[in-house]
């Protein structure tokens, strides 16, 4: 941006701003994907030429109370999406769910699409991963009472090698669990985590994207995660300059965002980039 900037100013420069739409060498399809994967902010910068600070102020800047809380049902049919954080004080984790996509229609493109709910949190202080379970099995058991539930787990790659007691989080989860013969769970943990960039983009845009597509919706009683996405800001160094991590100053904010954050990046991450039209592939 320095440069481009600069070049009004050089007698033997000369600078130009092209969108990528104007280009014409990226298919319209996968314009119109992008624009449904990103949030507005991201999309303006990668697609349309434009100079966003993406670093500056709230984290979670799609946000909006008024549009993105509301009350969300369980829905018996559909799986439970358990995603953690294992940070200790305090231990977070969300319970969402993921409306089939096959049963949405879009109100805005036609097309099907897909919503995710977030019903319930669980936010535990100085706690360890077998209360977290303990207490997911007793959140679960007031909603859904004696039936059999399709549990999906969601969370922190780190979980798999950090210890507790000589075994990994991931390793307690799994003992939990087939005690409880009533859950049936599978596990959706990458290897390794995606980058908090990765991450809160693909929050942002499931809150709201650049076609103004809201997918991600929040129960009003999950008030700590309300509270981080509308508070978590980026860390500034000593001369105010904004990095590319989240500011955890206050040890209350961020677990479970982060929570929601590797679950929504798991499954509605951006994964592969725009390409070029096939007249351009060698």
């Amino acid at each position: 941006m320095r440069l481009f900037q600069n070049a009004g100013g050089q007698p033997d420069w000369a600078a130009f701003q092209f969108t990528t739409e104007q280009g014409g060498n990226v298919a319209r399809e996968e314009l119109e994907s992008a624009a449904r994967e990103m949030d507005e902010r991201t999309y303006r910068q990668e697609f349309q030429a434009r100079f966003e600070n993406l670093a500056h102020g709230r984290v979670y800047f799609a946000f909006e109370r008024s549009e993105n809380v509301q009350p969300a049902a369980y829905w018996r049919q559909c799986p439970l999406c358990w995603a953690l954080d294992f940070n200790v004080n305090p231990m977070c984790s969300i319970i969402a769910q993921i409306e089939d996509r096959s049963t949405r229609l879009d109100q805005f493109s036609g097309i099907r699409s897909v919503r995710v709910n977030v019903v319930d949190e669980i936010v535990l202080s100085d706690s360890n991963t077998l209360e977290a379970c303990q207490a997911f099995a007793s959140r679960v058991q007031q909603f859904d009472p004696g039936n059999v539930v399709q549990v999906q787990v969601y969370g922190d790659a780190a979980g798999s090698a950090r210890s507790t007691a000589g075994k990994s989080d991931y390793q307690i989860i799994r003992e939990f669990f087939r005690t409880e013969p009533r859950f049936r769970v599978s596990h959706h943990v990458p290897s390794a985590n995606p980058s908090i960039r990765d991450r809160v983009n693909a929050v942002n845009a499931m809150l709201c994207n650049s076609q103004g597509m809201r997918r991600l919706f929040i129960d009003p009683r999950c008030r700590r995660l309300i509270r981080d996405l509308e508070r978590v800001v980026w860390k500034a160094d000593g001369h105010g300059n904004v990095g590319a991590q989240l500011d955890k100053s206050d040890p209350e904010l961020t677990h479970v965002s982060d929570a929601l954050g590797y679950l929504v990046e798991r499954e509605f991450g951006l994964r592969a980039p725009a390409g070029l039209r096939p007249e351009f592939l060698g």
